[in-house]
C-alpha cells in the first residue's frame, strides 16, 4: 500500500504553481496586444 505522505505536495507548492500560472497567462497576453500593436501600428503609418 502507498502511503498518503508521498503525494504531499507541501504548502508552498500551491502559491508556486500558482504564480507560475498567473506568470504564463501575462505573456501570452502581452504578446497577443502585442502583435495587434505592431498591426494598428503598420496600419496608421500606411494612412499617412
Amino acid at each position: 500500500m502507498i502511503s498518503n505522505s508521498l503525494f504531499y505536495i507541501g504548502p508552498g507548492m500551491g502559491a508556486g504553481t500558482m504564480i507560475l500560472v498567473l506568470v504564463i497567462a501575462a505573456i501570452v497576453v502581452f504578446s497577443i496586444g502585442y502583435i495587434i500593436w505592431l498591426k494598428a501600428k503598420k496600419l496608421f503609418k500606411k494612412k499617412d
